[in-house]
């Protein structure tokens, strides 16, 4: 997979989100267990809902093994539930506390020393934690080469024809490793992000209006579902309301 199109790819985000690479929120998180938690309560929920959770989380309990450990799974719901699922989340949250409480000491910090592969595979190894979530807290927490892949970013790369509908999470995952450089890692994953919810949308994508619409082929965009609202000039979206 040639390099060009991470190169042509990174180009139209950077144009498109000048200000986003040093407003990365996960980047600033130092404590590698806190992002996990962080990152299990983000899934399929808001940006403004998820703040709320961990807002309440922090104070009413605190975001640390032996304090989630301890604490009882009804006060956990209530602290969390503005993200949803709250049952379940709580249920996950308390036992990946458990056991980094009891396996590991409460830290995290040695998973720096180990290579990618293995260092995924004892993050997985916890409950409630999927390849997203591992890959988020490698990359974020650790600095390792990795990509993390959500349905946005999954969406996007199916559409520019990097990998086909049957591309599992790992071969989307090296695939844009090896399109985009390690350096870059970080950003083009919070820019494509910001991408797929704004432009590349799952219903009525802006493709009238897209900065990529002469590259994109396009795949599995029927007619009947772009939005024929949008024509002309692409107005970019620096300013992005999550801060």
């Amino acid at each position: 997979m040639s390099s060009t199109i991470g190169t042509h790819l990174l180009e139209v985000l950077y144009d498109l989100y000048p200000d986003l690479k040093n407003r990365i929120w996960s980047k600033k998180i130092r404590d590698p267990f806190k992002l996990l938690v962080i990152t299990v309560l983000s899934q399929v929920t808001s940006y403004r809902n998820l703040m709320l959770a961990v807002e309440n989380l922090e104070r009413s309990i605190g975001i640390s093994p032996e304090k989630l450990a301890r604490a009882p799974l009804e006060d956990i719901e209530r602290a969390i539930r503005p993200a949803g699922l709250y049952r379940q989340r709580a249920r996950k949250i308390k036992s990946i506390s458990r056991i980094v409480l009891e396996k590991y000491g409460g830290d995290l910090s040695f998973i720096k020393n180990l290579d990618v592969e293995h260092a995924r595979k004892m993050l997985l190894s916890l409950p409630g934690v999927g390849e997203k979530t591992a890959d988020v807290v490698l990359l974020f927490s650790f600095g390792k080469e990795v990509m993390p892949v959500d349905t946005h970013i999954r969406r996007i790369s199916r559409r520019l024809g990097l990998v086909d509908e049957k591309s599992s999470y790992g071969e989307i995952r090296r695939t844009l490793e090896r399109i985009f450089p390690p350096d870059a890692l970080a950003f083009a994953h919070v820019a494509l992000i910001e991408f797929g919810r704004s432009i590349c949308r799952a219903r009525k994508p802006l493709c009238g209006s897209c900065p990529l619409g002469k590259f994109c082929p396009k795949i599995g965009v029927s007619d009947q579902k772009l939005d024929h609202a949008s024509h002309g000039e692409f107005i970019h979206h620096s300013s992005i309301s999550r801060r």
